[in-house]
C-alpha cells in the first residue's frame, strides 16, 4: 500500500507541475543526449579503426614513399627479401591525385592507385556490389576501373558509366583518359578508409604515362611472423632511409591510443553538457518542492518521517531523470546518425552502428545524474519544520547555508564517482574534470555575483545629481578609450552613459520599475548568478565558433583571392609548356603572367646530416619531405619573387646561377610541419631519378599567407631546379596568371583548348575548398555549443518560476495599488534583460580574446584574427533578447493573478 502510494504521488506530482517538469526533462535530455551521440560516435570510431589494422595497412607492412618515391629498379630490393624468406609477398602501388577535369577544384580531387590486380590487394579482397561475383583482375582491363561506394554516391555515377578521368602525379601536369566503371566496392575491409577511390592498372596507367615518371608511392608486404617483420623493417629501412614504414601491430597501437584520446575527448565534452544539465536539475526540484511547502509540512505532521519524504521526493527526481535520459538517447541516436554523416563528407568514413549497451546507460545516467542533482532541493524540502510553514518563517540562515554546503560537497563527490565511471574507472581524470570544472565556474560565479552586487546598487535619480554623471562622464571616457581595440564594446559602454544622462528626465513611473528591477537583481543574487553563468557557458561556445568560423573565412578568402597578385595557376610539361607559353596571349583578360620551373625533389641531407634523422616519422615526414622537395625555379634575370620575408634575404638577380634558396615559414618553427629550418642551414637534394644531387644554402625565409602565391614552398633559380628536373621532354612548368574574374571561365576555356592536359586551377577553389572544410567542422562544435545555450534558456526558465512563485505575494501587492500585468512583465524583463546582457556581454569579450589568442597560436602573428563587430553585436544582443523573453514567457501567467485571490490566501 505504501509503494503504491509513493508512486500515485510521485507521479501525479510530476503532471500536476506540467511545465517544470518538462523543464526538468529536457534539462536531463539535453546532457544525455550529448553524452550518448559523443559516444555513440567514439564507438562507431573505434569499430572502424581498430577493427582490423592488418587491413588497414594492407598487409603487415606499409611503406608509405609519396615524399621519396620508389623507383622501378628499387623494387628489385623486395624481390630480394622474398628470396631471402623475410617476406612472403609484396604489391606497388602508384599513387596520384584524380578529377573529373582538369579544370577542376581541390575539393573535387580524389585518390586515384594504379594497381598489379593480379597481387593487389595482398589480404581481405574486395566486396565488390556490383557486378555480382567480379575481382579486380576481371574488371580492370584495358580503360575500366573499380571505384568505392562512397565515390559513386558523391560524384553521381553508375554502373558502366563512361567519364573522362585526369590524373595528376608528382611530376608532370597530368593525363585526360577516357574510362569505364566496372566494379563498384565497398568501404570497407582493406578499403574502410578508401573514401572515394578510383583504382586502375597499373598496364593502362603507364601506357599513358612516361616510363620515367613511374614512381611508387605505397608497397604492402606480407610476413610469416612478427620476428621477420621485424627483421624485414629493419632491412627496408636500411635501405630506403627516405620512407616511412609501418607495422600492423604498431598502426593497432596508434589507432588504440588515438581512440581512446578521442573517446576520452568526447566523453568529457558530454560530461560538461550533462553538468550544465544537472544544474538545471537544481532549480527545476527547487521550484517544484517550494512550491509545495504547506503539502510537505502536512506530510511531517501526519507522520511522514525525513527518509520518507527523502523517498518520496527521489522518487520524482528518478521518474524525471528516466524521462529525460529516454528522450535523450533516442535524440542522441540521430545526432550521431547526421555526425557520421558530416565525418564522411570529410572522407572519414564510419559505419553507422548502434552500441545498446551506450544507449541503455544513457537511461541509467538520467537517472542518476536527476538524483545527484536533485539530492541538495530534496534536503532542503526535507528539512522544513510544520511550525516554520504554520508562523511563515525562512529556515534559519546558518542551518540552511551548512546544509546547503554539505550537500553541494556531496554532490561534487558523487558526480566525480559518475564521471569515474563514464571514464572507464580513470580516477584522475574525473577528479580533475569535475573539480577543474567546478573551480571555473566558481570563479566565474564569483565574477557574476560581484558584477551583479554591483549592478543591483547602481543610482537611478529622480533628478540632476553629481553621482550618476559622474558615472555617465566616465562610461564616456571608457568609451573612448576602449574604442580602438574594442569597438562593438565602445558603442555599448557609449550607449549605457547615454541612458545614465538621460535617467533623470524619464517619466516617474519608468524609473521606479527600473529601481525596482535592479534592487529584485540583488535580493536573489545566487540564482541570478546562476543563470547567468549557464548563458554565459552557451555564448561563449556559440561565440568562439562563430568568431573563428567566420573570421577565418574571411581572411584566407581575402589573402587567396583579393590579395593574390595572380589567380590562376596552369602546370604543364614537356611540349604542352612550349605551347601554352607560345598562346598566352591568346587567353581573354590576361593582364599579367609569371613562368616558373617547378621540380618534385628528394632532400636527403640538412645542415650535412641526413634528412631522415631531422624529419618525424610516418606519414607527418612524407608530407614534410614532399613539401622541402617541391623547388620552385624563377628566372632571377629577369624578375625575382614578391614576397613578405619574416627571415633574411631575398633573391635578386646577382642569385641566378647561386645555389641559393628561400623557405616557407611553414617549414620553419613558425609553421606546421616537423621542421625548424632557418637562414644559413643548407639542404642537400637529389632528383627522383638520382641522376642529380645539388646542395643549396637557405638566405631568406617568406611568410605563411604568401606561401599561398607558390606552388613549392622552396624557391630557387630557376637554373638550379632545371638542374634537378628529370628530362626535358618530361620538366614541369608552371604558369601563374592574372584575369578579371568575370573572365576566369572562358580564359579556363581558352586553356584547355591550348593545352588539353594541363592542369588548371582558379586559386580562390583553394579558399572554397578550405572554407567549406572549416564549416563542416565548426557545425559540429556549434551543435555541441547550443545544446549548452539551451540548457542555459532552460535554467532561465526555472529561474524565472521559482522567483514568480517566492513573489506571488509582491506581485498581488503591485498589482492591488495599481500595477498593470504589461507594466510587471515590463520590470521583469528588465531583470532578465540586465543578467543576459551581463552574461552575454562577458562570454563575448572573452570569445573575442580567444580568438585573437587561437590566431597568434596557430598561425604565429602571420594572420591575426579578430571577431567582426556584427557578430559580437549579435552575441550580446540575442541572447539578451533571448532571456528576456523566455522570462516574459515563463511569467505571463503568473503576473496575470488577481490581487484578491493572492492577498485573500497570504
Amino acid at each position: 500500500m505504501k509503494a503504491s502510494f509513493y508512486l500515485h504521488y510521485s507521479g501525479r506530482s510530476l503532471l500536476r507541475s506540467g511545465q517544470h517538469s518538462f523543464l526538468a526533462i529536457l534539462c536531463i535530455a539535453v546532457g544525455v543526449m550529448a553524452i550518448v551521440s559523443l559516444q555513440l560516435v567514439g564507438s562507431m570510431l573505434q569499430h572502424s579503426l581498430a577493427d582490423s589494422a592488418r587491413d588497414a595497412t594492407g598487409g603487415d607492412i606499409a611503406i608509405n614513399a609519396s615524399g621519396a618515391p620508389l623507383r622501378p629498379t628499387d623494387l628489385s630490393f623486395f624481390d630480394q627479401l622474398k628470396e631471402q624468406g623475410l617476406i612472403s609477398s609484396y604489391t606497388a602501388v602508384i599513387g596520384a591525385n584524380g578529377a573529373l577535369s582538369n579544370q577542376t577544384a581541390i575539393t573535387q580531387t580524389f585518390p586515384v592507385e594504379a594497381v598489379d590486380p593480379a597481387s593487389f590487394p595482398l589480404v581481405s579482397p574486395p566486396q565488390f556490389r556490383a557486378p555480382s561475383g567480379a575481382t579486380l583482375r576481371s574488371a580492370l582491363e584495358g580503360h575500366q576501373v573499380v571505384v568505392t561506394e562512397q565515390f559513386l554516391t558523391l560524384y553521381h555515377k553508375q554502373l558502366n558509366e563512361r567519364f573522362p578521368l585526369y590524373v595528376k602525379s608528382l611530376n608532370g601536369a597530368g593525363e585526360t583518359m577516357t574510362v569505364t566503371i566496372a566494379g563498384v566496392i565497398a568501404n570497407s575491409g582493406s578499403f574502410a578508409q578508401a573514401g572515394n577511390l578510383v583504382l586502375l592498372s597499373q598496364q593502362t596507367y603507364l601506357a599513358a604515362r612516361s616510363a620515367a615518371l613511374a614512381t611508387y608511392t605505397l608497397i604492402d608486404l606480407t610476413t610469416s611472423s612478427q620476428a621477420q617483420t621485424a627483421r624485414a623493417v629493419t632491412a627496408i629501412n636500411r635501405r630506403f632511409p627516405l620512407v616511412s614504414v609501418q607495422t600492423a601491430s604498431d598502426l593497432f597501437k596508434a589507432q588504440q591510443s588515438s581512440i581512446d584520446q578521442i573517446s576520452q575527448f568526447l566523453k568529457i565534452a558530454g560530461l560538461l553538457a550533462l553538468l550544465i544539465g544537472g544544474v538545471g536539475i537544481v532549480n527545476t526540484m527547487q521550484v517544484l518542492l517550494s512550491r509545495r511547502r504547506t503539502e510537505i509540512a502536512m506530510l511531517k505532521t501526519v507522520g511522514y518521517r525525513r527518509r520518507d519524504l527523502y523517498l518520496l521526493f527521489g522518487l520524482e527526481a528518478g521518474l524525471l531523470g528516466l524521462g529525460g535520459g529516454l528522450l535523450g538517447a533516442l535524440a542522441a541516436i540521430g545526432i550521431s546518425y547526421l555526425t557520421r554523416q558530416l565525418l564522411q563528407s570529410l572522407g572519414i568514413s564510419l559505419p553507422f552502428l548502434l552500441n545498446y549497451s551506450i544507449i541503455a546507460s544513457g537511461l541509467l545516467t538520467g537517472t542518476v545524474t536527476a538524483l545527484i542533482f536533485g539530492l541538495l532541493p530534496i534536503a532542503q524540502a526535507a528539512s522544513i519544520r510544520p511550525l516554520q510553514v504554520l508562523r511563515e518563517s525562512e529556515m534559519l540562515g546558518r542551518h540552511r547555508r551548512g546544509l546547503t554546503l554539505a550537500m553541494l560537497f556531496l554532490l561534487s563527490l558523487l558526480f566525480c564517482l559518475l564521471a569515474s565511471v563514464i571514464l572507464e574507472n580513470n580516477y584522475v581524470l574525473a577528479v580533475g574534470v569535475t573539480y577543474g570544472t567546478f573551480a571555473c565556474l566558481l570563479l566565474l560565479s564569483g565574477l557574476f555575483s560581484a558584477s551583479l552586487g554591483l549592478i543591483s546598487r547602481l543610482p537611478v535619480p529622480e533628478r540632476l545629481h553629481p553621482l550618476p554623471i559622474l558615472l555617465a562622464l566616465a562610461g564616456l571616457v571608457g568609451a573612448l578609450v576602449i574604442f580602438p581595440l574594442l569597438p562593438m564594446f565602445s558603442f555599448l559602454l557609449l550607449a549605457l552613459a547615454l541612458l545614465g544622462l538621460a535617467l533623470p528626465w524619464l517619466p516617474p513611473f519608468w524609473k521606479i520599475s527600473l529601481k525596482m528591477a535592479l534592487r529584485n537583481i540583488g535580493r536573489r543574487r545566487a540564482r541570478v548568478t546562476a543563470t547567468v553563468l549557464a548563458l554565459f557557458i552557451g555564448v561563449y561556445g556559440v561565440g568562439l565558433d562563430i568568431g573563428l568560423s567566420q573570421d577565418l573565412q574571411e581572411r584566407v578568402s581575402s589573402v587567396l583571392s583579393q590579395q593574390q597578385p595572380y589567380n590562376l595557376v596552369v602546370t604543364t610539361s614537356g611540349s604542352d609548356s612550349t605551347r601554352l607559353a607560345a598562346h598566352l596571349h591568346s587567353i581573354p583578360g590576361l593582364s599579367a603572367s609569371r613562368v616558373n620551373l617547378f621540380s618534385q625533389t628528394l632532400p636527403v641531407a640538412i645542415n650535412g646530416r641526413p634528412a631522415q634523422g631531422q624529419m618525424p616519422g610516418g606519414d607527418y615526414g612524407q608530407q614534410d619531405r614532399a613539401m622541402l622537395g617541391g623547388l620552385e625555379g624563377f628566372d632571377l634575370s629577369h624578375s625575382q619573387p614578391t614576397l613578405t620575408l619574416i627571415a633574411g634575404r631575398n633573391l635578386s638577380a646577382r642569385d641566378a646561377n647561386s645555389n641559393n634558396i628561400l623557405i616557407s615559414a611553414i617549414l620553419t618553427r613558425a609553421g606546421w610541419s616537423g621542421l625548424n629550418l632557418r637562414p644559413g642551414d643548407t639542404i642537400t637534394f637529389t632528383s627522383l631519378d638520382g641522376q642529380s644531387i645539388r646542395t643549396a644554402h637557405i638566405v631568406g625565409v617568406f611568410s605563411i599567407a604568401s606561401s599561398y602565391q607558390t606552388l613549392g614552398k622552396v624557391l630557387a633559380p630557376a637554373s638550379f631546379v632545371a638542374s634537378l628536373s628529370p628530362q626535358q621532354a618530361n620538366r614541369t612548368t608552371v604558369f601563374y596568371l592574372k584575369v578579371p574574374t568575370t573572365e576566369v571561365v572562358a580564359a579556363l576555356q581558352a586553356i584547355n583548348q591550348i593545352v588539353p592536359n594541363a592542369a588548371a586551377q582558379n586559386l580562390t577553389d583553394g579558399a572554397l575548398a578550405f572554407l567549406q572544410v572549416v564549416k563542416q567542422i565548426t557545425l559540429v562544435l556549434l551543435a555541441l555549443a547550443l545544446l549548452s545555450l539551451l540548457a542555459g534558456v532552460i535554467i532561465i526558465a526555472n529561474a524565472v518560476a521559482l522567483a514568480m512563485l517566492e513573489r506571488r505575494r509582491e506581485l498581488g501587492i503591485l498589482k492591488a495599488v495599481g500595477y498593470t500585468a504589461r507594466s510587471l512583465l515590463g520590470q521583469i524583463a528588465i531583470e532578465y534583460a540586465v543578467a543576459g546582457g551581463l552574461g552575454s556581454s562577458i562570454a563575448a569579450l572573452l570569445a573575442a580574446g580567444g580568438v585573437i589568442l587561437f590566431s597568434k597560436v596557430l598561425f604565429n602573428n602571420n594572420l591575426i584574427l579578430s571577431m567582426e563587430p556584427g557578430v559580437m553585436a549579435g552575441l550580446v544582443v540575442m541572447p539578451l533578447l533571448l532571456a528576456a523573453s523566455t522570462a516574459v514567457l515563463v511569467a505571463w501567467q503568473a503576473v496575470r493573478v488577481r490581487p484578491l485571490i493572492v492577498l485573500r490566501y497570504e
